[in-house]
């Protein structure tokens, strides 16, 4: 897709990696039959009876797309932007059920979003597989790629906005594994094409801001736009 073109479609969920279709196990597969609020925002409890819907902006194929990679990747899993817990609880889902041993270390910025993710995923018997912390994305990437720290998969959310996306591409190639992803939310926004929008700049920072040399680009699912880190 082109910029003009960024919201005007949203694409269904399909696979990256080769596995028997249609779903990788029964946990996926729920993903596909959770009820949706407005058509498309999947709606996820922290416990399967009397349990409360985790608040967040997940589609249904964004989410079939976060359990993928967070299964297959071969090491830990980066989330940058946990609000409540959601997509927190879906990728250590799938890290719990993965043959390849990982944990999911999740950063957000406010401290109250903190705890309530931790309270969602302790309701989920989750919270032993993710190290959730409050911490700015931006400072939070660097310290990793100072230390060598790298992740098989990295999942960007943490804003919307040009500046802190952008800041954060630029020192992916240092995080992500050789081989692993990294999967940007709202990248396939009509916001993004929006001039008069401050708050929206996902498309353009990942233009930008990613090393072009480095990233190959894996395609657009849903909302999200994927890319692969290069051997």
């Amino acid at each position: 897709m082109t910029l003009e073109e960024m919201g005007s479609r949203i694409p269904p969920y399909a696979p990256t990696y080769d596995f028997p279709p249609p779903f990788i196990d029964r946990a996926h597969e729920e993903i596909a039959g959770y009820p949706c609020l407005d058509d498309h925002r999947i709606q996820m409890k922290n416990r399967r009876w009397f349990g409360r819907v985790i608040p967040g902006w997940l589609r249904r194929a964004d989410a079939l797309k976060l359990y993928e990679l967070a299964y297959f990747a071969r090491g830990d899993v980066l989330e940058l932007g946990t609000y409540c817990g959601l997509s927190a609880a879906i990728l250590a889902r799938a890290a719990r059920n993965s043959p390849i041993p990982k944990r999911v270390e999740s950063i957000e910025r406010k401290a109250k979003r903190t705890k309530a993710a931790r309270r969602n995923l302790n309701s989920m018997g989750l919270l032993d597989l993710v190290t959730a912390r409050t911490a700015d994305a931006t400072l939070a990437v660097r310290e990793h790629a100072e230390n060598g720290r790298q992740f098989g998969f990295v999942f960007i959310d943490h804003s919307h906005a040009y500046t802190p996306v952008y800041e954060v591409c630029q020192m992916l190639g240092h995080v992500v594994a050789p081989g692993g992803f990294c999967l940007f939310h709202d990248f396939n926004d009509s916001r993004n094409r929006d001039p008069n929008d401050d708050d929206y700049g996902v498309f353009q920072a990942v233009g930008d801001g990613l090393d072009k040399q480095r990233f190959e680009f894996y395609g657009i699912y849903a909302c999200s736009g994927l890319y692969r880190l290069a051997h």
